[in-house]
């Protein structure tokens, strides 16, 4: 087997098969995590704490050697954030039982196992669901993205280009931050210069394949950009969108799971959100064109999510200009206090035109709290209810109403009722001090 594996990096290992017996209890059934057409995978420590899920091929006299020697060059070429990694591998000696003419007896066989890094998000599809629970729509469009890179990088960024050819919800795993990965390369095949492939072998999963490979056979790399439309479908649409996708045009399907995501956000979904969702829905509507040629190549998706997501940086420095403006031109409510020799003491604002920073204006609210409002009114219970309310406008119009330009007609409607809510403390202030000089303050 040694000449079969082509090499080895410094960070993939060889396990003895003692070591993976030892940290699985003997490939125990309480270690089972999952299983596949081609194997059983478990899960592992390692004796440094690592956890790892080791996937047990199946023996398969005379297909044994080639499939393990496939899977492991394949996992060897592919190292990329949205690919599993591969972190070692076993190719040792072990026993099995048989049953031959009625009795079970023990046979030395050769057991294959790759090791892989466990995670702990599981699979895509524990995860996707109906657009009203489950993940939300941020996570979904970054899983979107991690997938059509990881599908690029195995079409365009390795030595041979690698063709998945069974894709699907199940076969992505998510780490414990919901990055995606994609793993299960049993049924990949490495295809150098031809760009179509015919295989008397089905491969695949039903309702993932592409037609002309259920009619033909045939393998080109729109069959992972098919299999990928089917997927980003049940990622933004949920189960129970994507079994109404049959019944609708592309046009009303579009329209009804775009306003099902309007609905779960409340009415209040941004406009660089909206894009997002109706552009990965239209993405996934040609991936599932009928004839391949009309697909996109998984190239000229990732380009397609990237320019959403440089719009979207455009929009929010725009949005900070804009806000940046606002405050430049931002009254500044102060407080004011007359001099004591004064007829009495009031709150005024000024008109006056001021920078002050956002964190500036956290300040200021912090250091002229409300015991320093009450300070120079505990003589006049009047204008200190009064000030209290001033102090609290002036809060709120120092920090929430200063952080989007969308409420600035907001901001005007309450300085102007601001100034009246002054000029009604300056009125009730000289008539209760006129009528009982006992309440004039000092």
């Amino acid at each position: 087997m040694a000449n079969k594996i082509q090499h080895t990096s410094a960070t993939t290992r060889e396990f003895t098969l003692e070591l993976l017996k030892q940290i699985t209890d003997d490939f125990s059934e309480e270690h089972v995590i999952g299983r596949g057409a081609y194997g059983v995978v478990y899960k592992g420590l390692l004796h440094d704490g690592e956890e790892i899920a080791l996937k047990k091929l199946h023996y398969m006299p005379g297909l044994d050697d080639q499939q393990f020697m496939n899977e492991f060059n394949n996992l060897m070429r592919a190292q990329h954030p949205n690919i599993i990694r591969l972190v070692g591998y076993c190719y040792g000696l072990g026993h099995e039982r048989f049953k031959y003419n009625g009795e079970y007896i023990f046979a030395r066989v050769r057991e294959r196992i790759l090791c892989f890094e466990f995670l702990q998000g599981g699979s895509l599809e524990n995860h996707i669901s109906d657009e009203s629970c489950g993940l939300d729509w941020n996570t979904r469009f970054k899983i979107i993205k991690g997938v059509s890179k990881g599908i690029n990088y195995l079409h365009n960024g390795c030595k041979d280009s690698i063709y998945h050819l069974d894709l699907k919800p199940e076969n992505i795993l998510l780490d414990k931050n919901l990055v995606p990965k994609i793993g299960d390369f049993g049924l990949s095949r490495l295809f150098q210069t031809e760009k179509t492939h015919i295989t008397n072998k089905f491969m695949g999963t039903i309702g993932y394949m592409p037609p002309e490979f259920i009619d033909r056979r045939a393998i080109t790399p729109k069959f992972d950009v098919f299999s990928f439309g089917v997927i980003i479908i049940r990622i933004v649409a949920g189960y129970e969108g994507y079994s109404k996708c049959e019944h609708m045009s592309p046009h009303e399907f579009l329209e009804h799971v775009h306003g099902n995501w309007r609905k779960r956000m409340l009415e209040t979904m941004s406009s660089h959100i909206s894009e997002q969702v109706m552009t990965c829905i239209e993405i996934a509507f040609r991936c599932v064109e009928f004839d391949r040629e009309k697909r996109p190549t998984i190239a000229d998706i990732v380009n397609e999510l990237n320019k959403i997501d440089k719009a979207e940086s455009v929009a929010i420095a725009k949005n900070s200009d804009e806000q940046e403006h606002t405050l430049e031109k931002q009254p500044v409510i102060q407080v004011q206090e007359k001099n004591s020799t004064e007829e009495n003491t009031r709150y005024t604002t000024t008109g006056s035109i001021s920078r002050t920073s956002i964190s500036e204006r956290r300040e200021y609210a912090r250091t002229d709290s409300i015991y320093t409002v009450m300070k120079y009114q505990t003589a006049n219970p009047v204008v200190a209810m009064a000030s209290l309310i001033l102090h609290k406008l002036r809060e709120l119009l120092s920090t929430e109403y200063n952080l989007g330009a969308k409420l600035k007609k907001d901001r005007e409607h309450l300085h102007r009722e601001l100034e009246n809510l002054c000029d009604a403390v300056d009125n009730i202030d000289s008539m209760m001090r006129s009528t009982s000089p006992e309440l004039q303050g000092p």
